[in-house]
């Protein structure tokens, strides 16, 4: 790298006044891409909730039994995950005007000669100029720089949008275990009560002579196994609600009653090939990438910039205003172009590394959602089956079975065995249920939209 020096002497105020304006505006220039605004505006509606410090934020109480939805919008004004990544996005915004600006400063000097121990005002001189340490860049660097910059804000707004979605899923996943739990509960007490019932009619059998002793036992040990696996449900509720109040940023002890029952969930509408466009049009993780992919061609148009040589200024005059003088330097690159020709091929390479990452992340989302997609047909289907099936022909078999015993035409296990179908059954349906929901809470997140 070489400098060129340049010194011109300058008669006249009025041109020193002008050289030293034209200093300031070099070293003062901030260049600001178009876009930039409308990301601050975007940033700044999507963080309401998060503008005010979390000792100060006010976030609207759950409803006595929240839905789902309403779990979910209060995860989004709360959860501390989602806020990280707001930050890091207002963060990626603030370097833009950083990577815009000039690197250099504005040097102001006086220089008083002394002469045989004697000085004067006539022997004063001002000069102002750019930090010689550091040359003007050129505005086209600049503007490449902010540019880039911006990209990379802009892949952080979409990447604090993939977070949103993303934390639907999970709420809605914690939501359908802990429902799923209650719901487990809720069979294996109903379970229990019939087999407390059996068991009294076994012992009311046992006691006129026309039932074993054995039988009585059997009973009764199905009745304690049954309540035992309540009770073994019941201590898995306080983890899966310590989990799910995390996502809401609650305390881990803060109550939440159990639902009521598992929501029925509506069919899915969407064909394979329309869920797998919606991916393509709408999944923020690919938008964020494409950003990013935009963000390093515009790291190879900087790259090249380098070859452009970048300049200092100064100019100086002295008090009595008879001289001025004007001082440019060029730095010119001369010596770097090697240094040069592999920072454009590594920014060339960069890019590649983008769009190959982008292409692998097409492809696994497209098969993690063909997958999620295969799973909740199947569980469709399943669930027609047993529902307008088989779970009425077991439930009609059991209460056979019951009269059949209580008449004397079955045995106690062949009770206890439909008893067994019917709950099994249950669990079933209700394990399917919850797969289903939470397998489309995470194509929701994939295509960024709800596919009810």
């Amino acid at each position: 790298m070489g400098k060129t020096l340049l010194l011109v002497h300058i008669r006249g105020r009025s041109k020193i006044a002008l050289t030293i304006g034209a200093a300031l505006l070099f070293t003062g220039c901030t260049v600001h891409p178009p876009g930039e605004q409308a990301e601050r505006e975007a940033a700044r509606r999507a963080g309401r909730s998060f503008s005010v410090r979390p000792a100060a934020r006010v976030v609207p109480p759950l409803p006595e039994n929240p839905t789902p939805e309403q779990l979910v919008d209060f995860a989004l004004q709360s959860n501390a995950d989602l806020e990280q990544k707001y930050w890091e996005w207002r963060s990626a915004i603030e370097q833009i005007p950083q990577d815009g600006t000039q690197p250099t400063n504005l040097v102001l000097s006086a220089n008083l000669a002394i002469s045989r121990g004697r000085t004067g005002f006539d022997q004063a001189t001002l000069s102002a100029g750019n930090d010689p340490m550091t040359d003007i860049v050129l505005p086209p660097k600049l503007s490449a720089a902010a540019r880039r910059a911006l990209e990379n804000a802009r892949a952080a707004g979409l990447r604090f949008r993939k977070t949103q979605f993303e934390l639907r899923a999970k709420v809605l996943d914690a939501w359908y275990d802990y429902a799923l739990t209650a719901e487990l509960i809720r069979l294996e007490q109903s379970n229990a009560q019939l087999l407390r019932t059996t068991a009294m009619i076994v012992e009311a059998r046992n006691s006129a002579g026309s039932a074993g002793q054995q039988d009585v036992l059997k009973a009764r040990n199905e009745v304690d196994f049954s309540n035992n696996d309540a009770e073994a449900m019941q201590a898995q509720l306080p983890a899966q609600r310590a989990a799910l109040n995390a996502l809401l940023n609650r305390d881990a002890g803060a109550p939440l009653p159990t639902p009521h029952g598992l929501p029925t969930g509506a069919p899915l509408t969407y064909t394979d090939a329309q869920v797998l466009l919606l991916v393509c049009e709408r999944n923020p993780e690919l938008a964020a990438q494409a950003r990013e992919i935009a963000s390093r061609r515009e790291g190879v148009t900087l790259a090249k910039l380098q070859y452009l040589p970048d300049v200092s200024l100064s100019a100086g005059t002295d008090l009595k205003g008879l001289a001025q003088s004007l001082l440019g330097m060029v730095t010119v690159p001369a010596l770097r172009h090697e240094a040069i020709d592999a920072a454009v091929a590594q920014a060339n390479a960069n890019v590649r590394v983008a769009q190959a990452m982008r292409r692998q992340t097409d492809n696994n989302l497209a098969a993690q959602l063909l997958m999620d997609l295969a799973t909740l047909r199947d569980s469709d289907r399943q669930l027609n089956l047993f529902g307008t099936t088989v779970l009425p022909r077991t439930e009609q078999a059991v209460t056979l079975a019951r009269s059949a015993y209580e008449s004397g035409r079955a045995t106690l296990l062949d009770l206890l065995d439909s008893q067994r179908s019917l709950i099994s059954i249950r669990r079933l349906v209700a394990n399917l249920r919850s797969a289903r929901e939470k397998r489309l809470a995470d194509a929701d997140a994939i295509t960024a939209r709800e596919l009810r």
